[in-house]
């Protein structure tokens, strides 16, 4: 495990954002976001910090030995990660690739509908400009999981191809919507997270040339 890994398991671990990182240690988001994309390396001021804040030690941040790796894993229910792993297969697998679309019975709605084992996952929504949906999981039939979301497009520089980049990029410690903050070429996306897999809500942003093109706003947890 990199210092990179490191960095966003223990961020995500206190619940902070790469924002509110950034203003304990009295530097720029962009130096957040850099150290875990592996683009640059905290100085040892930063490491000192760093340690100090998330209660272990430098060797711990900066050695790759399986024994520094021990206490840095989150301790998730079994159950938990493999739902999380599944959740993020299935995003993947619908809306992000756009493939996977099903028969819906609501008029003028979309639906996907992804299935693997025991565990299926639905993604429905209306609208275009204005949407709104909700995605869930079973398992067994029984409801696990769900996201309700809402969001508008808010200029003509909106790309759609660029979104789903970004929810492909969905990974197991935020199985919500995509990373906390990527940019490529004249869009940036931005997407906060407050609480956990059991209950959280949040908010995504795309910018294009630092003018707001788009918001969603979501919420959601586990149901078991």
């Amino acid at each position: 495990m990199e210092l990179k890994e490191k960095l966003q398991l223990l961020r995500t671990q206190m619940r902070i954002s790469q924002e509110e990182l950034a203003e304990s240690l009295n530097i720029s988001r962009q130096s957040v976001t850099k150290w875990e994309n592996g683009q640059s390396f905290p100085d040892i001021g930063n490491l000192i910090r760093l340690s100090d804040l998330f209660k272990v030690s430098i060797d711990q941040l900066v050695k790759e030995n399986d024994t520094c790796n021990l206490n840095l894993i989150p301790k998730q229910p079994l159950e938990h990660q493999e739902l999380q792993m599944f959740l993020v297969r299935a995003k993947k697998s619908t809306y992000a690739t756009n493939a996977n679309i099903c028969l819906n019975t609501k008029p003028n709605t979309t639906a996907y509908r992804y299935c693997e084992g025991e565990y299926t996952y639905t993604d429905t929504y209306m609208g275009s400009a204005r949407f709104a949906g909700e995605e869930a999981v079973f398992c067994k039939e029984l409801p696990v999981y769900a996201m309700n979301y809402y969001g508008q497009i808010l200029s003509g520089q909106f790309s759609i191809d660029f979104l789903k980049e970004m929810l492909s990029l969905v990974s197991c410690e935020r199985p919500f919507r995509g990373p906390e903050f990527y940019q490529k070429g004249d869009y940036a996306y931005h997407c906060q997270v407050h609480g956990d897999f059991h209950c959280f809500h949040g908010k995504e942003l795309i910018y294009c040339k630092h003018e707001k093109v788009y918001f969603c706003r979501f919420h959601g947890g586990d149901l078991s």
